[in-house]
Parts: structure tokens; C-alpha cells; sequence
């Protein structure tokens, strides 16, 4: 095993936590090859994307009252390969022993913590840290109703490292304890016999990497026919790293046939109109699509000589939403670039 993860990130890992499985593992549930696991612990709940999102706060959420919304927190944002796992871990074990087994175990291979903290620290109240940070779970019932009777105890650490091909890779620790196992989730309770002040810990593993180019390039053709029937049209070829606006070069094509579109029908004024799912801050969200945008815009006219007066930038963030946000298929339908006739 050893050998193993020291190939997966270039590094060497310690041997602190333990590597046994349990037989009590939820089905088809595993470990992620760069994590052990604190001995006699068991996984109760797992998840693995290819390609998925996950938000790392860097500091707790807080509720302003005033203004009826989150404050905006710092945070990064990851797109990559993801691994959720929820295991319940044995006896006494305390939520700051939990994290720190499995920070002492990462630094080794040369993580770094960037942010943790515990109870009110995290946030001031209902749970408000789990809402923001882990938005799926209230799509998931088991989940939801987990972290609703048990969020007065809790503790949060999220790492930072680098992978042998030089991709980021983040480890995030939520550890709470059970003080409430009546309610919502009894098929997990009775299954793994999870039993209050018990510890309970969430790690999620994002490896970042770009996202398989599976989506083919909409011909302008397409685009002027589709914008005659519906009035607007997604394109989905105009790509962005995660929260940055700079158009990447992969984007080259799918830009030369907007401005095709656009150029067959000089007498047309068009919307370019950026969208986001729903992870994160909605002012910051609909700020990141309107410079998204403009970035657009800004190629149309510079490199395809669109003239600036028929083409406008408008961001509406997670407002118009065409799938729902609860998973990463979802979210990445609703991350794109519109144009829309006027």
C-alpha cells in the first residue's frame, strides 16, 4: 500500500493510521488509495466521481442578518476527480483525535493545512457550515437528516498537496459527533450500529484535473438555426478554470464558430451571457459570469472581429438554472456561456 500512494503523489506517506477493512463497510465502498483509515473505523456511506467540484472554505460561514444572506468567505474551488467517504469511527475517539490522525499521516507527503476550526468557529449556528460547504447532502435523506439532529459538535481541516504529475491534490475532515440517532437515517443507524457520542467523520479527496473533452463543438450552422427556434442557444465549448475568467485555449473553436454565427447575420445584436451553478456566494457567482462574459466578448471582437456595439456581456450567475444543482451532472450543465438574440 505504501508503495502504492508513495507512486500516486511522488511523496512518502507515514504509517500511522491502519489499512485492514472491515466487513461492515457499506457495499462497494472502498478507501481512497491516498488515505488509510483509523483502525476499527468503518465506512457507512461513500461516493466516487470522475469528475466533480468541491468547495474548500478557508474560513467559517457567517450568517449577516441585516442583509438576510451569507457573507462571502474566502474559499478555493477544485474540479477533478472526487471521493466522498463517511466513516464511523470506534469508541471514544474524539473529533480533534480523528483529524489529526489523518493530518498526521498526509504531512509527510508534504500536505499542508490550509484551514480548520471547530464548533461555533464554523459557523454560528443551524448547521449553517454543512449547508454552504456539503449543499448535496440535503438531497441525500440519509445524509440530510445525519447532519441535522447531530451539528452541535464539530470539527473541519482541509489539506493541500501535490500529485507525481504535479495536479493539486485537496483533502477536506468534517468530524461531528452523534447526539441524536432516532431520526431519518435508521437503515444506516441499525446497519453499522451507530450509537450517540459516537464520532462520525466525512473526508472528501479532490484530484484535480481538467475534464474530458466529450462535448462536440457546435457548428455555426447549428447555432443560427437553433437561436431562429428558441431565441438563444448554450454553448458548452467555452471553457474557464474553476472561479477564473481566463478563456482557455482548448475554447478556440467553439469561439471561431460563435463568430461565424454571428458574423452570417450582420443585422443581429446579440446577448453573451455567462451562468454558474450554485456552489459558493451568489454576488460572487454572478460577478465570476459576468467577467466570464466579457472575457467572451472581449475574444469576439479582438480576435474575430465582431464589431463590440452588437455584441453585450451579461452575467446572471445561478439564476436560470437548466438542470437542477443537487449533483455534478447537474452543476456542469448549468456552467456556460449563452447566446441569446436580441
Amino acid at each position: 500500500m505504501k508503495s502504492f500512494i508513495s507512486s500516486l503523489l511522488g511523496l512518502s506517506l507515514s504509517t500511522f493510521l491502519i489499512t485492514s477493512l472491515p466487513a461492515k463497510d457499506v457495499e462497494g465502498s472502498q478507501d481512497h488509495p491516498i488515505l488509510k483509515r483509523i483502525e476499527g473505523s468503518e465506512i457507512i456511506w461513500s461516493k466516487v466521481d470522475k469528475f466533480g467540484e468541491l468547495v474548500i472554505p478557508l474560513e467559517g460561514v457567517v450568517f449577516d442578518y441585516d442583509a438576510q444572506k451569507f457573507k462571502a468567505t474566502k474559499q478555493e474551488k477544485g474540479e477533478g476527480a472526487r471521493t466522498t467517504l463517511y466513516y464511523k469511527l470506534p469508541g471514544e475517539t474524539s473529533t480533534l483525535e480523528a483529524v489529526r490522525q489523518y493530518e498526521a499521516d498526509l504531512k509527510p507527503a508534504g500536505f499542508q493545512t490550509l484551514f480548520t476550526a471547530e464548533n461555533d468557529k464554523l459557523d454560528d449556528g443551524y448547521g449553517r457550515f454543512v449547508e454552504q460547504t456539503f449543499p448535496t447532502t440535503k438531497t441525500i435523506p440519509s445524509l440530510q437528516y445525519l447532519h441535522s439532529f447531530n451539528k452541535d459538535e464539530q470539527r473541519y481541516m482541509a489539506l493541500k498537496g501535490t500529485g507525481k504529475s504535479g495536479n493539486t491534490i485537496y483533502v477536506t475532515l468534517y468530524a461531528f459527533i452523534l447526539q441524536d440517532t432516532s431520526t431519518g437515517f435508521d437503515e444506516m443507524r441499525d446497519r453499522h450500529a451507530l450509537a450517540k457520542r459516537q464520532t462520525v467523520v466525512r473526508v472528501d479527496v479532490l484530484e484535480t484535473k481538467a475534464m474530458e473533452a466529450r462535448m462536440t463543438v457546435v457548428k455555426a450552422a447549428e447555432i443560427t438555426q437553433t437561436i431562429q427556434q428558441t431565441g438563444r442557444i448554450a454553448i458548452y465549448g467555452v471553457l474557464f478554470d474553476t472561479d477564473k475568467a481566463d478563456i482557455k485555449p482548448e475554447s478556440a473553436d467553439s469561439l471561431a464558430e460563435m463568430a461565424k454565427a454571428i458574423q452570417e447575420n450582420p443585422t443581429r445584436k446579440y446577448l453573451i451571457v455567462g451562468h454558474t451553478d450554485n456552489v459558493g456566494d451568489f454576488s460572487h457567482n454572478q460577478a465570476l459570469s459576468q467577467k466570464r462574459a466579457a472575457a467572451v466578448t472581449a475574444a469576439l471582437t479582438a480576435k474575430h472581429q465582431i464589431p463590440a456595439n452588437r455584441i453585450i456581456p451579461v452575467g446572471v450567475g445561478m439564476a436560470a438554472p437548466v438542470a437542477p444543482n443537487h449533483d455534478d451532472p447537474g452543476r456542469a450543465k448549468n456552467r456556460r456561456v449563452e447566446i441569446v438574440e436580441l
